[in-house]
């Protein structure tokens, strides 16, 4: 009874260390690398046509 409920912790819990794995080495870096790009261009857009270069 007890080998029964082991296998089926170790089946369940496989999928959930795919996704886990999934999302920490591809999904996050990934995301992280896109919204720092989004905000670099969005700052470049904007100081070209609305706010300038910086300055004093």
């Amino acid at each position: 009874m007890s080998n029964t409920k082991k296998n089926d912790d170790l089946k369940s819990s496989a999928p959930e260390w795919k996704t886990f794995l999934f999302l920490t080495v591809c999904l996050f870096p990934i995301l992280s690398v896109a919204l720092i790009g989004v905000y670099g261009f969005s700052v470049w857009f904007l100081q070209m046509f609305l706010m300038g270069p910086p300055g004093h």
